[in-house]
């Protein structure tokens, strides 16, 4: 995702700063550590910008749930030395949060002003997040998604398509349901949202409910393959780590801060796999 935001916004003409655990020079990519707080100071100190979109954070959620000391220091403590040092330089803090803040009990989709209740120790440190970017810089855009892909690495499609190419059944769950979004449709919105000055909780997913089966049919039909996805039920699935039933999102702010809403999941893949024929 920050990939495609640095590559929407270098369009749109603005001058954008990456960075990553590693330096790249060539991408205009500097090194950090988002939990030395010498090197968050240093890099907003040197830099200056005018605003920060946090997209760093550990995201295995079985690897959270297994090292939970590293997913605080990641997703809590990090998060807290950059909204702190936005907030003493003046800077706007846009945090990429997640639909699981929420324990998926409610059976519907939850809007932004549901209330959290992470099961997991990733949505917990991922909540510890936005709480500490809340009480630290309140110029800020906390802006939640959900099952992303994209181009820029491998993710659920790219695993479906490759196992049916190889003549396999993709497995897939048949009861979670979430809200698969296309990175592309996040990007083209966070420049607009960003010109309201309507800071607060956004969620910015592909809207309508899926099950994750029902997600890998439609990829698998859309790229031409007869192929039906093997059903696996959540019980069934031995993880460590524990996921909401339903974690589907929509949101309520995005139109009354006048951004145009997310289209449906079911256009995003359309377009993802058009513009990604080699996936």
């Amino acid at each position: 995702m920050g990939t495609e935001v640095a590559r929407q916004f270098r369009a749109a003409g603005l001058e954008v700063i990456g960075t990553a655990r590693t330096a790249d020079p060539a991408a205009g990519v500097l090194a950090l550590d988002i939990t030395a707080p010498q090197q968050v100071h240093t890099l907003l100190r040197e830099t200056r910008p005018d605003v920060v979109i946090h997209c760093a954070a550990l995201t295995n959620v079985d690897a959270c749930e297994q090292q939970p000391e590293l997913a605080y220091r990641v997703n809590a403590f990090g998060t807290e030395l950059i909204a702190a040092q936005c907030q003493q330089r003046g800077v706007v803090c846009v945090y990429i949060s997640t639909d699981y803040v929420f324990d998926g009990a409610k059976g519907a989709p939850y809007h932004e002003y549901d209330a959290p209740n992470p099961i997991s120790v990733y949505g917990r440190s991922k909540w510890a997040g936005e709480q500490a970017v809340q009480a630290l810089c309140p110029r800020h855009y906390i802006v939640r998604v959900a099952w992303l892909y994209g181009a820029h690495r491998p993710t659920f499609p790219h695993t479906v398509l490759a196992q049916a190419r190889a003549g396999k059944s993709p497995v897939a769950i048949v009861d979670q349901i979430g809200s698969p979004t296309y990175v592309v449709d996040i990007a083209e919105r966070l420049l607009p949202l960003l010109q309201t000055e309507c800071y607060g909780i956004y969620h910015l997913t592909n809207t309508e409910p899926v099950s994750r089966y029902e997600f890998a049919q439609a990829i698998l039909q859309a790229a031409g393959y007869s192929i039906e996805p093997t059903p696996l039920t959540m019980a069934d699935w031995r993880v460590p780590a524990p996921r909401p039933a339903y974690s589907a999102l929509i949101s309520w702010r995005l139109a009354w801060a006048g951004v145009p809403p997310m289209p449906s999941w079911r256009d995003a893949l359309q377009r993802f796999l058009a513009e990604h024929r080699q996936v």
